[in-house]
């Protein structure tokens, strides 16, 4: 009986796993279908957020894998380029006339999603990994 039940349950989970993979019920870490920049907004684009930037990204997860990390770059046109700086994953975004900014990245296994809004010399958010554990809050603020 014993035998039956663990190969039952062995069985279940591997094709527990095949279903999941093909119905992307676990995320995925292939960078291809991570969403890219536009090449042009579809909103009007704000340019009095344009200059230096700098701050942090904030875990909230308690997750030893989310490192805490700073974050640097300009906005330029009203294009946003920063860059978190534990892995240099780029982010690129542009800031709307609402001063909303939604950053996309360029990563090669991390689904990172960020999104903020802008006062007068500072950005606050939200950012997650849409396959992995970590969440939290950021900002940056004009230097």
């Amino acid at each position: 009986m014993k035998k039956g039940a663990s190969v039952g349950i062995s069985t279940s989970f591997i094709l527990f796993m095949i279903l999941g993979s093909k119905l992307n019920w676990f995320g995925s870490s292939n960078a291809e279908s991570f969403p890219k920049l536009p090449d042009e907004p579809s909103f009007v684009v704000s340019t009095k957020f344009d200059g230096e930037w700098a701050g942090r990204r904030i875990n909230t997860t308690g997750n030893n894998m989310c490192e805490r990390t700073t974050i640097t770059g300009s906005i330029v046109d009203g294009k946003a380029s920063l860059r978190l700086t534990y892995n240099g994953t780029s982010l690129q975004g542009w800031v709307s006339e609402d001063n909303e900014l939604v950053l996309y990245a360029n990563h090669r296994q991390w689904d990172y999603r960020f999104s903020a809004l802008g006062h007068t010399n500072r950005f606050q958010g939200e950012w997650y990994l849409t396959n992995g554990p970590c969440r939290g809050s950021w900002f940056i603020e004009r230097q």
